[in-house]
């Protein structure tokens, strides 16, 4: 019937632990053809938002955790920035002998920062909202064309060959649009990965005998 459920959301699990973003079943009933025109349309139409709406769930719980580990991050890199600066001159003020913490808190603060921009959360945070924003954007769109649809068929009274042509093409539209926009937030990932890991490469400094 019209709205049942045909998969199980990949999202989260049973215990509601977050999983890699993954795709939901297929309607059977649009690959088998037991129903009508109405009800696989019906189907087809729950299964595309339900896949738009994983993702955006998913992107969503990805920024928030990531936007806290990022905000977590640079509130230590800036204390212990401060504290770096602030032991050396109280030293210096108070006339007593030079502090080496200072630099300790300073290196502590160096590499929280390279922390942040090699895992990615400062930047991740802000491509994920991206990504929710497009996907969010693109389901309303989805949504609006298929209302003018309904209204269409309904001032006809019929769905004829050419509105079924239509509302296939918008379930299309949308199906792809989510596809593009995983696999390019995919690909971005992926590109700054590898120039990070090869940054970080490229920085380590090998002992003078095992240099080539």
């Amino acid at each position: 019937m019209p709205g049942r459920e045909t998969g199980t959301p990949e999202v989260r699990s049973r215990r509601g632990r977050r999983r890699d973003l993954g795709g939901r079943p297929f309607p059977a009933i649009a690959l088998e053809a037991t129903g009508g025109p109405q009800e696989i349309l019906q189907e087809l139409r729950a299964w595309a938002e339900r896949e738009a709406e994983d993702a955006i769930e998913w992107y969503l719980a990805d920024k928030r955790r990531k936007r806290l580990g990022s905000r977590i991050v640079s509130v230590l890199t800036i204390l212990l920035a401060v504290g770096g600066t602030l032991i050396p001159l109280a030293s210096v003020i108070s006339g007593g002998p030079p502090q080496g913490w200072g630099y300790v808190l300073l290196a502590l603060a160096a590499g929280c920062k390279g922390f942040d921009h090699f895992f990615g959360m400062s930047s991740g945070w802000m491509r994920d909202i991206t990504a929710a924003h497009a996907l969010r954007g693109a389901l309303n769109d989805f949504r609006m064309a298929w209302a003018a649809e309904h209204l269409r068929a309904a001032a006809d009274g019929a769905l004829d060959p050419a509105a079924l042509e239509r509302r296939l093409a918008l379930l299309t539209s949308l199906v792809e649009a989510v596809q593009r926009q995983v696999e390019s937030e995919t690909a971005e990932w992926l590109s700054d990965f590898r120039a990070t890991a090869q940054q970080l490469q490229d920085n380590v400094v090998l002992p003078p005998g095992e240099r080539a």
